[in-house]
Parts: structure tokens; C-alpha cells; sequence
């Protein structure tokens, strides 16, 4: 069996240690998958009102800290991103001509410009970042599955932490099932 790679892009303020990317890079690894943190740093800006700014900064310190990463000889790879790191995420893939499985949690629109149909995507419809509508829309037109979780914010979270648990199970299950092991 060949080499599998997944590469992890987090948020700004979301990083591996929290619940959508922890859970999905702990299932990566129990599944044989080489783990490839992607770490900004501190980024320029501020979203959403800065958003190309942020991009533009994240996406350079990506394809520095990727430089050195080799995917031809992987068998799998699968991208794992939230929030900023969706569209840097999706820009790396076609940049780089690689075929990936992307999983995006809570997407932001500058993603879709990227992004093709090989993926899913989930979000909470309180997101003060993203117009639900206009996601739903963008993802309806690249064939992306996008789930939605009604009053969920940008960590698809909300005050009720049964309801964020039970949140978390129904995305791991969904996201295992795309990734269908």
C-alpha cells in the first residue's frame, strides 16, 4: 500500500488542538495517513473585513511551510481545513495539479473560487463570517455536499454543549463516510 498524506490547514484562531480538526487528524492517523501540519504564524488582517489581505498572507506561509512536502508518491491525500484554510486549501490543490479529498469545515465564499467537486463541506448557519444562502449556492455549483447545522456559529458551535457533541458525532460520521474507509 502507498504512501497517504493528509495536510491540515487550520484557522486563524482555529488550530488542531480544537474540536472539527482534532477529531478528523486523530481519525486520519488511526488510518495510516502521514499527518502534515500547515502553521501560519500570526496573519496580516483581519476577517472578514481584510479577507484577500489574510488570504493572500496565509497562502504564502502554506507554500513555504509545504516546500519540501512530496505528494507524488501518494497513493491518498486528503486536505483538511476550517475557516481561511478552506481557501487556501482549495488554492494549493489546483495550483500544485494534485487530487485531493477536501474537507472543509465552515468554508468561507473566497473558497468556491477554488475549489472543485471532490469534496464536502460543513457549516453553521449563525456564521457571521458566510451568508448561508450564498454558500449553499456556491456549493450547489461545484457539486460540493454541503451540510448545515441550524444556529451552529463559525466552530459550528453553540451554547448547548450536548447539541455541540451530538454536532461533532453527525460531522464525523459524515466525514467518514466521504472518506469511506
Amino acid at each position: 500500500m502507498g504512501k497517504k498524506i493528509c495536510v491540515v490547514f487550520p484557522g486563524i484562531g482555529y488550530h488542531t488542538d480544537k474540536p472539527l480538526l482534532y477529531y478528523s487528524k486523530k481519525y486520519m492517523m488511526a488510518h495510516g495517513y502521514e499527518i502534515v501540519d500547515v502553521t501560519y504564524g500570526k496573519l496580516s488582517g483581519h476577517l472578514p473585513e481584510e479577507i484577500q489581505k489574510v488570504f493572500d498572507d496565509g497562502w504564502n506561509k502554506a507554500v513555504d511551510c509545504l516546500k519540501d512536502v512530496d505528494f507524488s508518491e501518494a497513493e491518498d491525500i486528503v486536505f483538511l481545513s476550517k475557516s481561511i484554510g478552506t481557501a487556501i486549501s482549495a488554492k494549493y490543490a489546483v495550483e500544485k495539479g494534485l487530487k485531493v479529498r477536501n474537507i472543509y469545515f465552515t468554508p468561507l465564499e473566497i473558497t468556491m473560487q477554488y475549489a472543485n467537486s471532490n469534496g464536502i463541506a460543513f457549516h453553521g448557519t449563525a456564521d457571521p463570517l458566510v451568508n448561508t444562502d450564498e454558500l449553499t449556492r456556491l456549493c450547489e455549483a461545484k457539486n460540493i455536499p454541503l451540510y448545515k447545522y441550524e444556529g451552529g456559529n463559525h466552530s459550528i458551535e453553540t451554547k448547548d454543549i450536548l447539541w455541540n457533541i451530538r454536532t461533532q458525532e453527525d460531522i464525523a460520521e459524515k466525514y467518514i463516510d466521504y472518506l469511506n474507509f
